[in-house]
């Protein structure tokens, strides 16, 4: 029972994902009702390189003026901002600003903190909170920002800060800048972005033109203004910081050393035929889920960037109101060629319809017989061909017909709405273009693909990526003077696709002394390469606390990726409220700074006493464990099992002799008394008391964490216990 009612809450998080991004306000009790009409003042993007990282911190003001109907007779509304990040962004903070006052949020767990949030009974409303969902299959995240109240024709500002990997390239690191969170279909959304970007350098921007650029010396930083759209996609590169064949940056707190290293991979001759890519994408904005045509470019992008080499060749055709080229011809598939193909054809709408023909005929023009053996990958969720079996075999034919031949006809069906049909002939069912797209592919020897049963990663890789183009396998290891590295996680993009010329990114723990001898190994099917080299303590960069967070958000999303079981769930909360990292199953909440919310920090080592009425218990719920020690060492001891619980938990509890008159109360996340729970009046030695998840007056208390607190005379001890309806 218990597990079935994680997983089911495990299950409702995930339906919270979003995609894309909007802005609106609407009454807190019609949430259904709402208006996009909302203005986004100011947009402020700071960008701070922190080696195989960018620190990311955004700031926003907003407001809303427009004079709705529904809203005329509400002067205070509730503001949500729903926008996507990167399944590897550790977002860390959320801060507000009230009145003057910037008020940074405290790390929850998600049932309380939206508890405490939205719970319209309370006579206490606290003003922001921010939530994630779970990752989707292509690897996005959905948030939600919510802000109250948001006051018509006065401006609410706030920023949120989150750590993402960047993208390396031969000599270049590159990260998009998060554009589509501050535009919108629905929404007004920013028109102008404020760039502020720390280094010695000015940055490369592809996608836009920065506009009065400007350096600061005295805080090492570029600042620069980009103009927004929703069409618009910008990358952002800059210099790698690797020198001569690694970079490695550690940073120690008082119990654990992190380590970030980048390192190129040993040289290895690559065995290869040059291959020659037409790319033609037709994509319909309705008839694909979870996936728009911009993210479909942007991945097509970093994949082929890491794929190709100067080898090979390519062109991009993409069906817009007409046929955008990104280039004349195909060009070699160098960073800069690469760079300039795609510039040709993003920054435009897709449309709401197919151009799957044109298109088509576009392309055999397009190679008229002036490339040998290329390969046509065709990205595609067209529905619009209603012909019958035998008239979509011989399109199939007439189109096939169109390239010269010996071309490769690959296809990769994007459709993932549609219902699939019963096919008579092979009994079995079927997408709606299933006989049509495989006529096509396995007649010109080519492959065929469905979004429907494959991440659109897994699909790109698989076309573009060649066994002797790669590593299939790599690793490092560290050999510490004194000591070992553990922990270790390869940031790697494209796990199981490791390009040669790429530096191989790691992040882990360490306890030992340098200097450090490391082994760089690479594998390709038998072959094996290997490179080593000595770190001393002169090539050692000072890292930050940054990177301890970098650690810790890693590991987050690893343990994300497993089968949620209780005690993965309860690890990744372990880590989200000690270290501040948010995560499904977490919420950053801006409290009202002039109410006491259950604890007041400077009061978390104040001496232990039993709380002598029923009301707020002054502690830290956050704390897993709190106690005092006699001079013999002896202590009580609280333990909790099953913790999390769904229906009531056996709390176990241990006292020593002398320790006198106990009591044993549960508190909520908020510090307000629940449950006294009777203790035996025995002087000493182990007892078993449980609690039902009934507070003092009989009634069920809602899901969430709740405080333990064994207190009497000089004695407490403190246990954090969750409860999961």
């Amino acid at each position: 029972m218990k597990l079935k009612t994680l997983f089911l809450a495990t299950a409702l998080l995930r339906l919270t994902a979003l995609h894309g991004a909007d802005f609106c306000v609407y009454e807190a009790n019609y949430p259904g009702v709402r208006d996009y009409n909302v203005k986004v003042d100011t947009a402020i993007l700071s960008i701070r390189p922190q080696g195989a990282y960018v620190e990311m911190e955004l700031e926003l003001a907003v407001s809303y003026a427009f004079q709705s109907w529904f809203f005329k007779n509400y002067t205070e509304l509730e503001f949500l901002w729903s926008f996507v990040l990167p399944d590897q962004a550790t977002v860390d903070d959320f801060a507000l600003w009230v009145g003057d006052s910037l008020i940074h949020a405290t790390m929850l767990d998600r049932w309380t903190a939206e508890l405490l949030f939205s719970e319209v009974s309370s006579p206490v409303r606290h003003p922001g909170l921010l939530t994630q969902g779970f990752p989707d299959r292509e690897g996005q995240v959905g948030h939600s920002l919510r802000i109250y109240p948001i006051v018509r024709n006065q401006s609410r500002r706030f920023k949120i800060h989150y750590l993402l990997p960047v993208r390396p390239t031969n000599e270049t690191l590159r990260v998009w800048l998060p554009i589509s969170q501050l535009t919108s279909r629905r929404s007004p959304g920013a028109e102008t972005l404020a760039m502020v970007f720390y280094g010695e350098q000015m940055p490369t921007l592809i996608g836009a033109e920065p506009g009065n650029p400007y350096r600061t010396p005295q805080h090492g930083a570029w600042r620069f203004t980009i103009p927004l759209g929703y069409d618009r996609v910008v990358e952002l590169v800059y210099p790698s910081p690797i020198s001569g064949k690694y970079l490695f940056s550690s940073y120690a707190d008082s119990a654990t050393c992190f380590y970030q290293l980048a390192v190129y991979p040993p040289e290895l001759p690559q065995e290869r035929t040059p291959r020659n890519f037409l790319l033609l994408v037709d994509f319909n904005r309705f008839n694909t889920s979870d996936i728009d045509g911009e993210l479909l470019l942007l991945l097509l992008k970093e994949i082929m960037q890491q794929a190709l080499t100067a080898a090979d060749s390519a062109n991009l055709l993409v069906a817009y109101e007409d046929i955008a080229h990104g280039a004349d011809s195909l060009v070699a598939c160098t960073e800069g060629n690469l760079d300039l193909l795609f510039a040709g054809v993003l920054q435009r709408s897709f449309p709401s319809y197919s151009n799957l023909q044109v298109l088509m005929r576009a392309g055999a023009d397009h190679l008229a017989g002036r490339y040998d053996s290329t390969d046509v990958v065709l990205f595609t969720n067209t529905d619009e061909i209603m012909l019958s079996a035998p008239s979509k075999e011989l399109l199939a034919d007439q189109i096939i017909a169109m390239f010269s031949p010996g071309t490769k006809i690959h296809v990769v069906d994007l459709d993932n709405t549609s219902s699939l049909v019963y096919n008579w002939e092979t009994s079995r069912y079927e997408t709606q273009l299933q006989s049509f797209f495989g006529r096509l592919a396995y007649k010109s020897s080519g492959n065929l693909f469905f979004l429907r049963y494959h991440a659109i990663r897994t699909i790109l890789s698989a076309l573009f990526y060649e066994k002797v183009s790669h590593f299939e396998e790599v690793e490092t290891q560290l050999r510490f003077a004194t000591g070992y590295a553990f922990g270790k996680h390869f940031l790697a993009l494209h796990e199981g696709y490791y390009p040669f010329r790429f530096p191989i990114m790691q992040i882990g723990q360490y306890a030992g002394t340098l200097p450090i001898d490391v082994t760089v190994l690479g594998k390709v099917r038998l072959n094996k390469a290997q490179d080593r080299f000595t770190i001393t303590e002169e090539g050692v960069v000072p890292g930050t606390v940054t990177l301890a967070r970098a650690w810790y958000g890693d590991h987050v999303h690893a343990l994300l990726k497993k089968p949620q079981t209780n005690a993965t769930v309860v690890e990744i909360m372990d880590i989200s409220l000690k270290q501040g990292i948010l995560t499904p199953y977490s919420g950053l909440l801006v409290f009202r700074p002039e109410e006491n919310h259950g604890y007041e920090p400077e009061e978390q080592n104040a001496p232990a006493g039993g709380p002598e009425e029923p009301g707020g218990w002054q502690g830290d719920p956050t704390s897993v464990a709190e106690e005092l020690v006699d001079s013999l060492g002896v202590s009580v001891d609280l333990a909790a099992y099953p913790n999390p619980f769904n229906q009531s938990v056996r709390l176990t509890v241990r006292l020593p002799v002398g320790v006198g008159e106990m009591r044993l109360v549960i508190y909520n996340a908020a510090g307000q008394w629940v449950r006294q729970l009777s203790l035996s009046t025995q002087p000493s030695g182990a007892q078993e008391v449980r609690w039902d998840g009934l507070d003092d007056s009989g009634q069920a208390v809602g899901s969430g964490v709740y405080i333990a607190v064994l207190a009497g005379g000089r004695w407490k001890k403190t246990l954090k216990l969750m409860l999961i309806r």
